[in-house]
């Protein structure tokens, strides 16, 4: 029968949960502030900061942070509700032998052996649980151990918990392996202790095979604290192989470090040497549990009727359906509540959205998707200029992915062209492949987990950096012939200058010489006076003087110089002048320039 409840202040069962919960809404936030700044750029990368109050006129902060506010509350409502919160106690009536019953169950990897269908482990475990179904009014509990133990499940009157506890139990929930009876004994002994019950019974339920050495010695300390341990050995004392399954879904048998295959058997005698110390009892589980059963009808039902008694116990009782129809709640009215205003009228929402297009700083073109398929298809094709082209073109978009990925192909495209002009023009290299990290470094500004756009950024770099030194530190024989290359062209290129030179002067005496042919036809020539002739011939030695270098030829005589007289003067001023008048001019071009034209090439 029940009583009425005791009302008591609120408290938590599993407060750690509370703390989760804070740490996750902490987190919820931050992400939230995060996102309302991404917003922010993405927004003024789109518009100008005067339009954005037009575009979303119909926004509203106060019912978005509202919307914000009620989420967070709703999941920090449902780890409270896993918080287990207690409030109030209710008194039930339970009947009591005064026996604490542990159970210690051995999860050893040898458990797995199959020589009890469907393994040790298995059969143990509902061997157990058909024990606790004839249990009644007495707590118990669930100690697994392999190389060391724990209380999975403490002391308990609620069976439901402890069967939840049982089913969770396997060979990998205690990373230290191995098979420690004494840290079982010990353990168990430690529950007795703190719960103050006289009446102390161990279940052990392994197969024998102790590792440590000491479990007799922890075996009768217990005793001697008022422990009886009943033994059940679990498996064949003729060995059995221990099967194991890789994460691929091969099965294989557990081997030593010798390649050569485990087995595993039943080491009765050890448990019979600890039931025997505790005045206990051993007995083989069975292929059907037969041994415990044997313990409960042989020990545990003929204990006298008298040691039964009732008992009153208090039990919490949980109030986790109250958070938790709040945070449902919450969640409703956040799903229903708007958070925008009420709808502009159509015409001011076009004049805004219209106004925003028009003053737009970059234009928002519906074709940017084209340019870049085009730009992407000339790059396919190796026409990287083009593809460069209209890349860059692409660039235009506000669309923010498409950006990403035409900054990410605009790098490929740059790589590739720097790369055609590797051999022949080096410098010309650098400047493409220097363009092409910048546009991998842009690509990874719009998405940081581009990891395509960080390797091929930092492979450029690394082809960069020895083109750069492969230019610095070049051969100092090419250095040389490269030089000797340089000063080759200057000297054919004076000689070409001295060729072109003599050959206008073979011109220019060719056209004065016609000049005189076609005089000379038009008229008989007149003989010169002696004057002139002396004249010339003093011009004549004058010129031979200044031109020729070097000795005069065999058969001459170097002329001395004298001075001239004033007759000579006059004559020699008369004879320029003569020669004044036979100088061909250079023509006119019709728009009044002169020509300096030779053989069409400007000089």
């Amino acid at each position: 029968m029940n009583t009425p409840m005791e009302r008591t202040g609120l408290q938590f069962g599993q407060p750690l949960w509370l703390v989760v919960g804070l740490l996750v809404c902490l987190a919820v936030i931050f992400f939230y502030r995060k996102f309302d700044r991404r917003r922010q750029l993405d927004l003024a990368k789109m518009a100008h900061p005067r339009f954005l109050p037009l575009l979303f006129s119909g926004d509203s902060p106060r019912r978005r942070l509202l919307n914000r506010i009620l989420w967070v509350s709703a999941v920090f409502l449902s780890f409270a509700a896993l918080a287990r919160p207690q409030m109030g106690y209710e008194f039930r009536e339970v009947k009591r032998r005064g026996i604490d019953l542990l159970f210690a169950l051995d999860t050893s990897h040898s458990m797995l052996a199959d020589d009890l269908s469907p393994n040790r482990l298995d059969r143990a475990r509902m061997g157990i649980l058909d024990f606790v179904d004839r249990l009644e009014g007495d707590r118990i509990g669930l100690v697994p151990f392999a190389g060391s133990a724990y209380a999975l499940c403490p002391l308990t009157l609620d069976y439901d918990a402890f069967r939840e506890s049982l089913n969770i139990v396997n060979t990998n929930m205690i990373p230290h392996q191995g098979t420690d009876l004494a840290s079982a004994i010990q353990e168990a002994e430690r529950l007795f202790t703190e719960n103050q019950n006289n009446q102390r019974i161990l279940v052990l339920i392994t197969d024998g095979e102790d590792l440590q050495g000491d479990v007799l010695d922890a075996a009768k300390k217990a005793h001697d604290n008022g422990m009886v341990i009943y033994t059940v050995g679990v498996g064949n004392p003729e060995g059995s192989m221990i099967p194991i399954q890789f994460n691929n879904g091969r099965r294989d048998v557990m081997r030593d470090e010798k390649g050569e295959i485990v087995r595993t058997s039943l080491d009765e005698s050890t448990l019979k040497k600890i039931a025997g110390v505790t005045k206990g009892l051993y007995v083989p589980l069975g292929r059907g549990a037969e041994g415990l059963n044997t313990i409960y009808q042989e020990k545990l039902r003929l204990m006298p009727k008298t040691d039964l008694n009732q008992k009153m116990e208090k039990i919490p009782l949980e109030r986790f359906v109250w958070p938790l129809a709040l945070a449902v709640l919450l969640l409703l009215v956040e799903y229903f509540l708007p958070d925008r205003k009420r709808a502009l009228r159509q015409p001011v929402v076009a004049l805004a959205i219209l106004a925003a297009l028009i003053l737009l700083p970059t234009p928002l073109h519906a074709d940017e998707r084209v340019v870049y398929n085009r730009g992407t298809e000339a790059y396919e094709r190796g026409e990287f200029a083009d593809a460069v082209s209209d890349l860059r073109d692409a660039l235009r978009t506000p669309d923010l992915s498409l950006q990403q990925r035409a900054y990410y192909n605009l790098g490929n495209a740059l790589y590739r062209q720097g790369q055609a002009a590797q051999e022949k023009e080096p410098q010309t290299t650098i400047k493409h492949w220097q363009e092409s990290i910048k546009a991998y470094e842009d690509a990874l500004v719009l998405d940081s987990n581009d990891e395509d756009a960080r390797y091929n950024r930092d492979l450029v770099k690394k082809k960069l950096e020895q083109l750069q030194q492969q230019q610095e530190q070049e051969n100092p024989q090419d250095q040389l012939e490269k030089k000797d290359k340089e000063e080759q062209e200057q000297k054919e290129k004076e000689l070409q200058q001295k060729e072109d030179q003599e050959k206008q002067e073979q011109e220019k005496k060719e056209q004065e010489q016609k000049s005189e042919e076609e005089k000379d036809q038009q008229g008989e020539p007149q003989e010169k006076s002696e004057e002139e002739k002396k004249a010339e011939e003093a011009q004549q030695a004058k010129e031979d003087q200044e031109g020729k270098e070097g000795e005069p030829s065999v058969g001459e005589k170097a002329q001395q110089p004298r001075e001239m007289t004033a007759e000579e003067a006059k004559q020699l001023l008369e004879s320029l002048r003569h020669e004044e008048r036979r100088v061909i001019p250079i023509p006119q071009r019709r728009d009044g320039k002169t020509d300096n034209t030779t053989k069409g090439k400007t000089w």
